[in-house]
């Protein structure tokens, strides 16, 4: 630290010296002493514009910079909510939708190009998917419960999150985990998920809607993400792909 000021403290003095300097020499050469002054005074009249618009421009360049750099941790943050979370939510939703064929296009996903990805989400931005939970009586509590259970379990990891001061900046993220946590709370508020009604299931049906239309979204958006920054990672998603039921992990070609 003490090196970098001195270095800063003798590059400061050799461009005084160069000034005196330089000043000195045309004032001893050209003896015309007024025309300097009126110069030296002119150009000083233009130091504060100069350091007004230099300051603009970094603090704008900086701002852009930081503001990248920190929507990238975010996207980075939202890798780990599908590995922790997301994925299996998806699952779980998908696999009772009564609309799947509504989703079946992302079956394909693993063909699209960058242009595929922004088209299908500027399509999806301001629509709902449909979703309807295609469970009979017998099995809601049992559904129901599993779905606590994954609610419960990563309640904390979901706290954690939402309480990031920077998710307000991706507000359709924010607002699919202020989402997952009231269809927790009101899980939660039912110790007995056998004692629930066909309308009381309809309202759940509601919440689990909500969370489905947003995850839909977001696990685009991610793996455009990952396509576009870390194809390498995108295989793997690909090959668990919650909306392909013939989906397979392992390799095979």
């Amino acid at each position: 630290m003490e090196s970098h000021n001195k270095w800063k403290i003798k590059f400061s003095i050799i461009m005084v010296i160069a000034i005196i300097v330089i000043y000195g020499s045309n004032i001893l050469i050209l003896k015309d002493p007024e025309h300097v002054i009126s110069y030296i005074w002119t150009h000083l009249g233009f130091i504060p514009v100069d350091i007004l618009i230099v300051a603009f421009l970094l603090d704008e360049i900086i701002s852009k910079k930081e503001k990248e750099a920190m929507m990238e941790k975010l996207d980075m943050i939202m890798s780990t909510f599908f590995s922790e979370i997301g994925n299996d939510l998806i699952g779980q939703l998908s696999s009772v939708n009564q609309h799947k064929a509504d989703t079946q296009y992302l079956e394909s996903i693993k063909t699209w190009s960058d242009k595929d990805y922004e088209n299908k989400l500027k399509e999806i931005k301001n629509i709902d998917i449909p979703f309807k939970a295609n469970v009979a009586p017998e099995d809601r509590e049992e559904y129901l419960t599993n779905m606590r259970n994954l609610l419960i379990e990563k309640r904390e990891f979901i706290v954690g999150l939402i309480n990031n001061p920077n998710l307000l900046e991706k507000e359709e993220f924010s607002g699919l985990l202020t989402a997952i946590l009231h269809l927790d709370e009101e899980l939660e508020h039912r110790p007995d998920l056998s004692k629930v009604t066909d309308v009381d299931f309809n309202h759940l049906n509601g919440d689990m809607q909500r969370i489905y239309n947003k995850l839909v979204h977001e696990w685009i958006y991610y793996l455009r993400y990952l396509n576009k920054h870390y194809p390498y990672m995108i295989a793997l998603i690909i090959r668990t792909n919650p909306f392909d039921e013939n989906a397979d992990v392992y390799v095979k070609e």
